[in-house]
């Protein structure tokens, strides 16, 4: 199975994930990038802090970047 990398971007900084996840397809890395950024929302607004211009970038094994999940567009309000 190919591998994710799911780095976050916050205000031209990058947080490195140099771990990355096994998963089936493009498709599911999107899902799991869509889940993190759910439960990242979910913690700042616990932590009464901003989520503005915070993004998940989805990057391939080969290093391509896939995907990108900004936090904002999984609020549903």
């Amino acid at each position: 199975m190919p591998r994710y990398y799911f780095h976050i971007r916050a205000h031209g900084e990058v947080e490195y994930d140099t771990d990355g996840l096994e998963l089936p397809d493009l498709y599911a890395a999107r899902r799991a990038a869509i889940a993190a950024a759910r439960d990242m929302v979910v913690e700042a607004v616990v932590g009464n802090n901003v989520i503005d211009q915070r993004t998940i970038e989805v990057v391939s094994q080969s290093g391509e970047l896939v995907a990108t999940v900004p936090l904002q567009s999984v609020i549903n309000i």
